[in-house]
């Protein structure tokens, strides 16, 4: 419903809002050097804004590593969703499910789509002009979009769902920032 897409964008940032502040004074109190703090900002902060605003708090390397980190992130996105649509329709066929059931697995055309437009724009030189234009229609339409979502919400079903899907969210946030900070450590 509008209302759960609603308090999930919420909690998302929310919670990367904290983060922009938490993680770098933790890098601090914890004595972490630019590039497990740079990793950690971009392994465990959801938005990539958010990702920059808390990396370069520590520097410029951390920034760059923070960086990098968050859009491998979003770069592997475009394959792990399209697997998961793969592996659905697979499963679907397997349980004996007709076309109907196996049709009923959505396929990712925004992934598609982003993945078509990632190489686009990697063999086809777009003229400067052009690009900034785009660059701000793209800012117009996730504003209107975002804007859409919020009016469209009834904050009376919002407040009903109560305190739950937050707490969902921070423990949640709370593990994988925990679980990245561990594994970069680890293996880092």
């Amino acid at each position: 419903s509008d209302e759960d897409v609603t308090y999930a964008v919420a909690c998302v940032t929310a919670f990367g809002s904290l983060a922009m502040f938490l993680l770098p004074f933790l890098g601090g109190v914890l004595q972490l050097d630019a590039h497990v703090s740079g990793l950690w900002s971009g392994a465990s902060i959801h938005e990539i804004a958010q990702v920059v605003a808390a990396a370069f708090q520590h520097g410029q390397q951390a920034g760059e590593f923070g960086t990098i980190a968050k859009l491998s992130r979003v770069i592997l996105l475009a394959p792990l969703v399209l697997a998961l649509g793969w592996f659905a329709r697979r499963a679907a066929s397997r349980k004996g499910g007709d076309e109907e059931t196996q049709s009923q697995v959505p396929v990712p055309w925004f992934v598609i789509g982003f993945v078509a437009l990632v190489v686009f724009n990697s063999l086809v030189l777009i003229p400067e002009t052009l690009k900034q234009a785009l660059i701000a229609l793209t800012a117009i339409l996730l504003t209107m979009s975002l804007a859409a979502m919020g009016l469209e919400t009834d904050l009376r079903k919002l407040r009903k769902k109560g305190l739950r899907p937050f707490l969902l969210g921070a423990m949640a946030w709370l593990f994988i920032v925990s679980f990245s900070l561990l594994a970069i450590s680890l293996f880092a």
